[in-house]
């Protein structure tokens, strides 16, 4: 889709980022946050986790292969493998944060622990899918570590890693947008948000792999590709088989023209 289709897809991501801010911080309907309390970064942290940083993340692998740093793979993989740690370095500070929060009145997975009752249906929801993405995307980190290790190695595993990051993407989008809908926001506030959301995962969802055969002459066949650890690669990368190098016998990923 080339360029115009990836500066959409980031800057979608980068607005949304700034609007949560200014939802939870700004002195608007449903805002007003301190910026010192533990509640008040936990849906900033989230949003920037889920439909942000791992949307960009992913963007990494399907961007147009004229960007500067994205000429090859190894070099996606790099850029992949530090936007999605911090996403998940973001997540784990989110959770922290409403950890922290509802401590002191013990309420945890939509339940009062204190006074023995649930919390409205959609504020459960939230808890329990918001709790699966975090296991998911804890589970993605790991594998994504062994498919580093098994990759520079020649084998191939974990080969649902891409097919997982969209789970884990569209999980985050789900508890988020459930979190848009109770949060005592203006209707503008919340079109702004879901719609900036959906538009940061879906765009890196559409966005189709760059050209491989441009990809591969940009990448020569004796070069070391490092495999990513967190995140969601394509599943197009995921299928391509790894052969060995007819000069030096090192296992590479064979481009699919």
């Amino acid at each position: 889709m080339g360029k115009p289709a990836d500066v959409a897809a980031l800057s979608a991501s980068a607005a949304l980022a700034i609007a949560i801010a200014a939802a939870i911080f700004g002195h608007g309907q449903g805002g007003g946050l301190p910026v010192s309390g533990w509640f008040s970064w936990h849906p900033v942290l989230m949003t920037m986790a889920f439909p942000g940083l791992m949307s960009i993340g992913r963007l990494s692998y399907v961007a147009d292969s004229s960007w500067p740093g994205l000429e090859s793979k190894e070099n996606r993989r790099k850029i992949h493998r530090i936007i999605m740690s911090l996403s998940v370095l973001a997540m784990l500070g989110g959770y922290l944060c409403i950890f922290k929060a509802h401590w002191p009145a013990q309420k945890f997975f939509g339940y009062d622990f204190k006074k023995g009752e649930w919390a409205a249906f959609a504020r459960v929801a939230h808890a329990w899918i918001g709790y699966a993405a975090i296991a998911l995307s804890l589970y993605q980190a790991g594998t994504g570590m062994a498919k580093m290790s098994a990759l520079s190695q020649g084998q191939r595993v974990f080969t649902n890693h891409g097919t997982v990051g969209k789970c884990i993407m569209g999980t985050g989008l789900a508890a988020v947008l459930l979190a848009t809908y109770f949060w005592a926001w203006s209707t503008s506030t919340k079109v702004a948000v879901a719609g900036l959301s959906v538009a940061a995962v879906s765009s890196s969802f559409l966005l189709s792999t760059p050209d491989s055969k441009d990809l591969r002459e940009r990448n020569p066949p004796d070069t070391q590709i490092q495999p990513s650890v967190v995140g969601s690669s394509t599943e197009e990368e995921e299928r391509q088989p790894i052969i060995p190098s007819a000069e030096e016998g090192q296992p590479i990923m064979q481009s699919v023209a």
